[in-house]
């Protein structure tokens, strides 16, 4: 907790209090409360759209979102006006005018149990490849196997 004395009263202030009025006086204090509908995204949209897409930038009032593919990119667009209706609805205000689709690579943040029975785990690739006889060297041959046997989750025997 950090305390600053005023000038007239000399009685101390929170620094999150000074922070806020200087914010409020700003008109920044909205600006920033927009960016709640990142946080409110998943229980807008529901679980299944968001495991396949993601908010990931709000400029201005256009809300730029990531999915997973094209068919969630399709998908999106044909909710787009739905979904813009029910986070500003959920905001308290209109936050945002148009949502922007783009197809990329989301962050995975949810556990398994988290993600629900359709999260499954990737297919086993088999053994690691046999190095002999490759013109490796030993050790790198070794380590490309520990490597393997890592990425794939399995310990050596």
């Amino acid at each position: 907790m950090v305390r600053r004395r005023t000038g007239g009263s000399g009685s101390p202030e929170l620094l999150g209090e000074l922070l806020g009025s200087a914010l409020a006086r700003t008109g920044l204090d909205r600006d920033l409360d927009d960016y709640r509908i990142m946080e409110v995204w998943d229980e807008v949209v529901g679980p299944a759209i968001a495991r396949n897409a993601q908010p990931t930038r709000l400029d201005d009032r256009r809300l730029v979102v990531t999915v997973r593919n094209s068919p969630w990119l399709h998908e999106l667009g044909l909710l787009r006006s739905e979904l813009c209706s029910r986070l500003n609805e959920r905001m308290g205000r209109k936050v945002i005018s148009e949502i922007f689709i783009v197809v990329g690579r989301l962050e995975d943040t949810k556990t398994s149990s988290e993600r629900g029975p359709s999260a499954r785990k990737p297919a086993s690739l088999g053994p690691a490849p046999d190095l002999s006889g490759t013109g490796l060297r030993e050790e790198l041959a070794e380590a490309f196997e520990r490597l393997w046997r890592a990425s794939h989750g399995r310990r050596s025997d």
